[in-house]
């Protein structure tokens, strides 16, 4: 082997190894369903920003950095903010926008809207209320804490994707959700006591406190999505072409399995693994009626129009369960 043939080797495994996700089943696709689930808005993201505003807030005027540290371990950013830069990697308006319009809604109108009317019923009820040195440090920031934020705020954004990344297997595994509890916490440092800042200061009449607030937050949001989250993942060789061969091969699969005589397509699965970006490994599952009989060449046939069609290499596995229907309808 020549010295150049020697350090392409070397390079392409150093990228391979370093600069791609490769070896992990249905990978790009399940980034783009975790996406669609980040930028859905449910009752439960509703329910569980209301009890982070109101534990934010009740640290916020007390002055407890407990209490607000207990406010983020319940605050539920993380799947938005994902969707925000899965959907902006791979080309998906309707995630990036859905994400983006989640977070909106969780910070500023039901954190930021709770604080405030906690605020207020608190000065009712319990006049004399001042504002404290944890809503001024996040009110009246130096440049020292808007840098260390935005640090923090990139830090946690980095942390989320490389644990999509880094160890893509441990995500789908109990120590993996565990994980993504951890780091949905550090995301919750950046967003909920800013945005129950801005609640707070349009309860105590401050103007300037809640804009004060609202620059910090959006430098927050832009620090963990893009500078973060989004830069990470681009390094990390995240790539809306890797999403679209995997789908690629997932349709020529179906469409030869279509074609293929005594196969049914109740209950059968198309798994696709990419080695690299001209190589994949597929796991078909497929029912057969008893009495018909499938091609034997049914894997190579498919294989040879992912390679026409997908321009692929691939290497196929066809399991084929044996089905028996009986119906009276």
């Amino acid at each position: 082997m020549s010295l150049h043939d020697r350090w392409f080797e070397i390079s392409w495994t150093l990228r391979r190894k370093w600069f791609g996700v490769w070896e992990v089943q249905d990978y790009f696709t399940n980034l783009e369903e975790r996406a669609l689930s980040g930028a859905e808005i449910n009752l439960g993201f509703i329910l569980m920003v209301v009890a982070s505003a109101v534990l934010a807030t009740g640290g916020l005027l007390l002055n407890s950095a407990a209490v607000i540290i207990g406010s983020m371990c319940v605050a539920p950013f993380l799947g938005p903010s994902r969707a925000v830069c899965i959907g902006g990697l791979f080309r998906r308006r309707d995630i990036f926008i859905g994400g983006l319009l989640k977070q909106l809604l969780g910070l500023l109108i039901i954190g930021a809207g709770v604080a405030y009317a906690i605020t207020a019923l608190l000065r009712i009820s319990f006049p004399g209320m001042e504002l404290t040195p944890e809503i001024l440090l996040r009110s009246m920031p130096t440049t020292k804490d808007v840098i260390l934020s935005i640090m923090i705020a990139v830090a946690a954004g980095a942390a989320a994707s490389l644990s999509l990344t880094a160890d893509p297997s441990i995500v789908e595994t109990p120590w993996g959700q565990v994980f993504d509890a951890v780091i949905g916490v550090e995301i919750a440092i950046s967003l909920i006591p800013p945005a129950a800042v801005v609640g707070i200061g349009l309860a105590f009449g401050s103007l300037h406190i809640s804009i004060n607030a609202f620059l910090l937050l959006l430098v927050n949001v832009l620090g963990l999505d893009i500078f973060g989250s989004m830069l990470m993942l681009t390094l990390r060789g995240i790539r809306v072409k890797y999403l679209n061969l995997e789908k690629k091969i997932r349709f020529v699969t179906e469409s030869a399995l279509t074609a293929a005589p005594g196969v049914t397509a109740l209950g059968s699965s198309i798994h696709v693994t990419l080695l690299a970006d001209t190589a994949a490994k597929v796991y078909v599952t497929v029912r057969t009626l008893v009495v018909d009989e499938v091609p034997a060449s049914l894997a190579e046939d498919i294989s040879a129009q992912i390679h026409a069609k997908a321009g692929c290499r691939s290497e196929v596995s066809v399991e084929l369960i044996p089905t028996k229907i009986y119906s009276m309808l």
